[in-house]
């Protein structure tokens, strides 16, 4: 499946709201007290986790909806992949913050925005997936992501625990436009949106880079332990995508309220539901974008879901569950 917009085409601030936020000024700074408790909730956390007997620090996006369990198909989107050194090596050679807030009911912990010290990043989520079959169900399902420089663990909805580390990785890689950006990659990142889309992007061009840079954001959102500013420069270079259309106060299937950012990509229809407030996505959804596209034995129409991932927590985690063993 390929974009369909060329990258090269379109002002990077050419967006619904760009005159406002050019308006917007300066942001004031936080105040010394709102500074000093933030670092002390920080040390908090981190000394009740060394000593083992203190809560995993989270970003609590939303309440577990009341939903029945039941496993679905693997979203289309895929988790950061495991590159060895070599691999890294040869897709290298191959190769402001915006003050919009939106969403009121979603409150950000300091302590969980620092992630620097954790060894893991804690992804909690309900997925929903259309069945190839209409007489199949389709009610969501809980999963946990544990995601860590080396590897991922994977807790799906019937509780064993996955690991999917190898010995012979360089580590974990968010690829974007065909270019890796591994764990510690990220606190190098220029927080400047123009030298971050350069340096996302490279010299890739064509149809394909529009979509691939809009997925690859969106990994590097929801899955990677991005800091603040990291995060409101993706979501600029986000709403910069040509082809992308931007939509505030939109609610998610949870009823929480964040800015949309569509993209059509072939059959397909893609949106991201973001709290601007925090940079966090609260939802991914995709859904079909024309009449006729062939499911299984279905005849989808326009608007139609096709899956959907709701991101109930995120955040720092000092401790991940064990694989559980093979039977």
């Amino acid at each position: 499946m390929t974009g369909q917009q060329d990258m090269n085409d379109g002002d990077l601030l050419d967006f619904p709201g760009a005159g406002r936020l050019r308006a917007a000024g300066k942001v004031t700074p936080p105040s010394a007290d709102a500074v000093a408790a933030a670092l002390a909730a920080v040390r908090s956390a981190a000394a009740g986790q060394a000593e083992g007997d203190g809560p995993t620090v989270e970003l609590e996006l939303e309440r577990d909806p009341v939903t029945a369990v039941a496993p679905v198909r693997t979203r289309r989107r895929r988790l950061p992949v495991l590159v060895s050194a070599a691999a890294v090596v040869a897709i290298a050679l191959g190769i402001a913050f915006q003050p919009w807030s939106d969403s009121s009911d979603v409150q950000s912990s300091p302590a969980a925005e620092r992630t620097e010290t954790a060894p893991y990043w804690k992804v909690r989520t309900l997925e929903w997936m259309r069945s190839s079959d209409e007489t199949q169900r389709t009610d969501g399902a809980y999963k946990t992501v544990w995601l860590s420089r080396s590897g991922t663990r994977e807790q799906p909805a019937n509780g064993l625990v996955q690991d999917y580390s190898r010995e012979d990785t360089g580590g974990t890689a968010y690829v974007i436009c065909g270019k890796p950006v591994l764990w510690d990659d990220l606190k190098k990142l220029p927080t400047d949106p123009a030298a971050l889309r350069a340096r996302l992007v490279g010299k890739a061009t064509g149809e394909g880079v529009a979509e691939d840079l809009y997925n690859g954001i969106e990994d590097l959102l929801t899955q990677s332990p991005a800091e603040p500013r990291l995060r409101a420069a993706l979501f600029e270079i986000l709403t910069g995508i040509p082809g992308a259309r931007v939509t505030e106060r939109v609610k998610d299937s949870t009823g929480r309220s964040g800015t949309a950012v569509d993209l059509d990509a072939d059959t397909w229809r893609l949106r991201l539901i973001i709290d601007t407030g925090t940079f966090h996505v609260l939802e991914s959804v995709d859904t079909a974008r024309n009449d006729g596209l062939s499911w299984g034995k279905q005849k989808l129409r326009a608007g139609d879901l096709i899956q959907r991932t709701t991101y109930l927590s995120v955040g720092p985690a000092w401790e991940a569950p064990k694989p559980s063993k093979r039977t």
